[in-house]
């Protein structure tokens, strides 16, 4: 965790405008909406410092973050140009770092402090410059932690959020998202090419989603060079519907590099949908569905998808990681064999896409308590067993002059077998006295008996 420690604030060398965030006044456009125009940090790309820096991440989201990060840095230290940042001796650089931050710390923005202290840090590293702090020049951030309202929704909850999604393209992003398991920052990714050939001129199911470092940049952490998924049934025609849809309504002619999901704001129409657009997707369905929105968000139709994978029994865990898009660790991904697509396929068929089909999940919490209540049932009755067997052995005499502790260390089986011998001799010597009482002589000999007696 970064870490950095508050001291007195000193504000004499710190431009504070630069640093709060003061709303422009941003005139609307003729739909209503505010209409784009450039971006504050877009003077720093003209240098090419900021460009060799800011080219180390292929993250769209972060690249914007970094650049108002270095910005805002830039004009609070009342510097022109990038490359004066550079020129600073390490003691300058870090004070003005240090400054920065504890005015974010100050005013209970401790996440954007330790984003301010993260950005500083990799340009000075991109530039061969390694800023040292010591353990008293740190600027210490509280953990982060995070709050536990998440939300992940059933199957039954995914096939409603999609119901009420109020369009095609929406329908589509919600059981893209789940039945693929793909990242939401993927799906913003997505091009016609990568499905078209499955979908016209006939579908074949599942549709086969080759997910590269180009669509999912976070597979270059896990050092993959692609990862393969599905997209089942009801999320394959959604997905045919959209593409239908926007052919015939907006003359769209798909190229294979085209995006598949747009924005459909009249300000925006046709631009590729970024994460906030999928957020509010997955926002508004969430709502109309009778889910809390607060709790639910694109990252938790992930955790739905492994939740439907974990509910599949045959599956086995390997194949539910590489699914995930995860890389095995040590061994277990030598021996994986990731370019079998035929067995992949077959395996992500046997999970139950359906919604008619139950989420699993409670079905096998109660098949696993019966299956633990019938052990517990079958050790009494075996323990049950035990005592009758030693208590019978100790009334019949089996074991002569055996004290009650003494017999109960003799195994039960020991025991049940000359158990079982007692009985089929006590069994034929009644017998054998029963045909004795029967026969004339000892008839003859108890009523002779009965007479001596009555005399």
């Amino acid at each position: 965790m970064e870490t950095i420690t508050a001291e007195p604030f000193d504000s004499g060398g710190l431009d504070i405008n630069a640093l709060l965030d003061a709303k422009k006044e941003r005139g609307r456009g003729e739909h209503g909406w505010f209409p784009k125009g450039p971006r504050s940090f877009d003077w720093l790309l003209r240098h090419r410092c900021v460009r060799d820096y800011v080219d180390n991440y292929t993250s769209k989201s972060t690249r914007t973050q970094r650049l108002y990060v270095l910005e805002k840095v830039l004009k609070a230290g009342r510097l022109t140009d990038p490359d004066q940042l550079l020129k600073l001796s390490e003691s300058q650089a870090k004070t003005l770092i240090k400054r920065v931050c504890q005015f974010y710390i100050q005013r209970g923005k401790q996440s954007y402090a330790r984003i301010v202290s993260i950005t500083m840090r990799g340009f000075f590293e991109a530039h061969d410059r390694e800023l040292r702090f010591k353990r008293s020049e740190k600027v210490r951030t509280p953990r982060l932690v995070k709050i536990n309202i998440e939300h992940i929704p059933s199957k039954v909850e995914v096939y409603r959020m999609a119901d009420v999604a109020r369009s095609l393209r929406n329908r589509a992003i919600i059981l893209s998202l789940y039945q693929s398991g793909v990242r939401p920052g993927c799906l913003c990714n997505w091009t016609y090419g990568l499905v078209a050939q499955q979908l016209y001129p006939e579908m074949k199911g599942p549709v086969q989603l080759r997910i590269t470092p180009d669509l999912d940049n976070k597979l270059n952490l896990y050092g993959l060079p692609y990862y393969i998924t599905f997209l089942a049934q009801e999320g394959a025609v959604a997905l045919r519907d959209h593409v239908d849809e926007r052919k015939k309504r907006y003359g769209w002619t798909p190229k294979s590099g085209d995006r598949i999901f747009v924005t459909a704001s009249s300000a925006s129409k046709g631009e590729p949908i970024g994460l906030d657009g999928v957020w509010s997707v997955i926002k508004f369905a969430a709502e109309q569905a009778g889910l809390d929105p607060k709790s639910v968000w694109p990252k938790v139709l992930r955790k739905s998808f492994r939740k439907t994978l974990n509910a599949t029994e045959t599956l086995d865990e390997d194949t539910k990681e590489a699914l995930m898009g995860h890389r095995l660790p040590g061994s277990r991904g030598n021996y994986f064999d990731y370019h079998d697509i035929d067995e992949v396929r077959e395996k992500y068929l046997r999970v139950d896409w359906s919604r008619e089909g139950v989420n699993g999940g409670k079905l096998k919490e109660l098949g696993e308590a019966n299956k633990d209540l019938e052990e517990r049932v079958s050790s009494l009755e075996n323990r049950n067993k035990e005592l009758m067997i030693y208590m019978l052995a100790e009334k019949a005499g089996i074991v002569p002059m055996a004290s009650p502790q003494e017999l109960h260390r003799i195994p039960t089986e020991d025991l049940e077998r000359a158990l079982g011998d007692h009985v089929t001799r006590t069994g034929r010597e009644a017998m054998l006295s029963s045909a004795k009482e029967a026969s004339p002589t000892y008839k003859l000999g108890k009523m002779i008996g009965k007479k001596i007696k009555s005399k």
